[in-house]
């Protein structure tokens, strides 16, 4: 009779653990959520001031580095699907200057190739200086325009 108790026993816990195995219930871990879709966001806006050698006289160019990230863990941002645009929005000169006003206009691009989990790029505007450096440009970004995510960043020229 002690046998038949033991054994009893032994099946009946395999059975529960078997069917809390099969339900999902139990010690199981829970599920996590599948991401629909990429996670993409701005990150640090920098620029640079590189400078020609061309004659008569040299170029100064501003390059605009932006950084875009996919903050995803699983989705993967498509190809083309990132547009970035980027417009100047004030413009300031040292007191006294005259002459032609720099207005380098929007610039708009597509990232061509697909952005991974967990990773990101750095996108390049270029423009060309004029002879009279403005004091200062504010620039917004846009990500996905018109709904996307914005920033504002500022360029100062050297004082030196």
């Amino acid at each position: 009779m002690c046998k038949w108790i033991g054994k009893a026993i032994v099946c009946l816990s395999t059975l529960i653990f078997l069917q809390c195995l099969g339900t999902g219930i139990g010690f199981s871990q829970t599920k996590s959520e599948e991401e629909s879709s990429p996670d993409i966001k701005l990150g640090e806006i920098r620029f640079q001031i590189k400078e020609l050698t061309s004659t008569p006289s040299p170029l100064k160019m501003l390059e605009v580095h932006v950084e875009v990230l996919n903050r995803s863990r699983q989705a993967t941002a498509a190809a083309n699907s990132i547009k970035l645009v980027l417009v100047p929005t004030e413009t300031k000169y040292p007191e006294g200057t005259s002459g032609k006003k720099f207005d380098p206009g929007q610039q708009e691009t597509t990232i061509g190739t697909p952005l991974p989990p967990a990773s990101g790029r750095i996108v390049i505007f270029g423009f060309s200086l004029p002879e009279k450096i403005p004091e200062s440009i504010t620039f917004e970004v846009q990500l996905n325009s018109p709904e996307g995510e914005k920033k504002t960043a500022t360029w100062e020229s050297d004082k030196t």
